[in-house]
């Protein structure tokens, strides 16, 4: 595929360039190239213009193709790296220093991240507890965890994420920052919880604006869930963003 891009790409060099129409008069193929009609005894020149036209065509798809294909065999390749750490018994396991990390080895290594929890002010009089003994802001987060814990999705509540906002270091702590078990990929996970509140909507529009900034995308890596006091946390919308993204 690669030889046939190529050879596209130089025929694109040498051919002439021209825009060709191609009509049909009582059975009689006709052409015309920019608007100037072409007499057949021209039909070298038709011939060479329609095949440019082709190749400009087939060169994006066949960039693309192999894009794709590239993308596939990286994903193949490290999947077989990977079988041959993970078909080794335990003992094995323990001498030998893999050439790619698992996704065993990136769960284990997310989950082995520690950090500062954040604090409570003296006001907050809520307690509510995870079955990991995390002390969570409200009654929605719990449930969002103890979901979290029911479908063996790794997590983190309020771990610090440095980002970049105009050139100055921001430190946010999303709800909860989550990781697929099965490829390995993280998320963040925000829940807002007072969208009746104007003041809570305005100040996370603004840490929305800042998380996509730097490439946190809704439905990409960026996972939102919300409240209004008449409309509380769906516990079903939670399971089905746990089952779509996270396992």
């Amino acid at each position: 595929m690669r030889k046939k891009l190529e050879t596209a790409k130089e025929e694109l060099e040498i051919l002439p360039q021209g825009s060709l129409r191609c009509t049909s008069s009582n059975g009689t193929d006709q052409f015309y190239i920019d608007g100037n009609y072409i007499s057949k005894k021209k039909v070298e020149l038709v011939t060479k213009v329609a095949q440019r036209e082709y190749y400009e065509k087939l060169v994006p798809v066949l960039e693309d193709a192999i894009q794709k294909l590239s993308g596939v065999v990286a994903l193949y390749d490290n999947h077989m790296m990977e079988k041959c750490f993970d078909k080794q018994c335990k003992a094995r396991k323990q001498l030998v220093t893999p050439s790619i990390q698992t996704i065993d080895m990136k769960v284990e290594a997310f989950m082995k991240q520690t950090y500062e929890p954040s604090g409570f002010s003296d006001e907050d009089m809520t307690e509510f507890y995870t079955h990991k003994g995390e002390r969570v802001r409200s009654k929605s987060e719990l449930i969002i965890a103890g979901e979290l814990v029911r479908y063996d999705v790794p997590y983190h509540y309020e771990m610090p994420l440095q980002l970049n906002d105009w050139g100055r270091v921001v430190t946010l702590r999303p709800d909860f920052t989550v990781m697929n078990r099965t490829n390995g990929k993280r998320y963040i996970y925000e829940h807002l919880g007072m969208m009746d509140n104007q003041a809570y909507i305005e100040s996370n529009m603004k840490k929305l604006e800042l998380y996509e900034k730097n490439g946190f995308l809704l439905g990409k890596n960026l996972l939102l869930t919300h409240e209004t006091s008449k409309s509380p946390l769906n516990i079903a919308v939670v399971d089905s963003y746990i089952e779509h993204f996270l396992i």
